[in-house]
């Protein structure tokens, strides 16, 4: 073979890679655009989880207790227009569970019997707030007694309670 047929087979070659080998260095060594910032993946947001329902709660506080005798006559109240024995005291009922309660009824004793039941009461106390009653009791007796007032009602959600107030000492005169 001569040598230039040799010379020429290889310039053939040559000049058919050169172009290859420029197309696939020009693509790496020149980019078109710059290359993307990868973006976080953003976390989903937990849904929060509503809070319940606060539930009502009531709590009863004597003011003073114990009670002392008063002789101070209740004369609007058949019962008590002629009775000297009086005595007079607050009770404080304050919401404590953190909603919206209704009193609807009381159930009072006197000496251990029931002496007045009411299922009409409307007393309104907001959460965390509280209500006043003004309380009074009269006796023949001039001795201690013993007066205790139990509530019911319910709350903002609809649960009913029930509580009991501490035993009220009416002290003798």
């Amino acid at each position: 073979m001569p040598a230039t047929s040799f010379l020429r087979k290889w310039s053939i070659v040559f000049v058919l890679l050169v172009p290859l080998v420029t197309t696939s260095c020009g693509s790496i060594d020149t980019p078109t655009q710059p290359t993307p910032t990868p973006q976080p993946t953003p976390t989903p947001t937990p849904t929060p989880t509503p809070a319940p329902n606060p539930t009502g709660r009531v709590a009863v506080a004597i003011n003073p207790n114990p009670v002392p005798f008063s002789g101070r006559p209740i004369i609007d109240a058949s019962s008590c227009a002629n009775s000297p024995n009086t005595w007079f005291y607050d009770q404080v009922l304050t919401e404590t569970g953190g909603a919206d309660v209704t009193i609807t009824g009381r159930v009072d004793t006197f000496d251990g019997r029931v002496v007045n039941t009411r299922n009409d009461l409307n007393i309104a106390i907001p959460a965390r707030g509280s209500a006043t009653l003004r309380s009074r009791w009269c006796s023949a007796q001039p001795t201690a007694h013993t007066a205790q007032t139990s509530f019911s009602g319910r709350d903002a959600s609809g649960n009913t309670f029930n509580v009991d107030g501490p035993t009220v000492r009416l002290l003798a005169r």
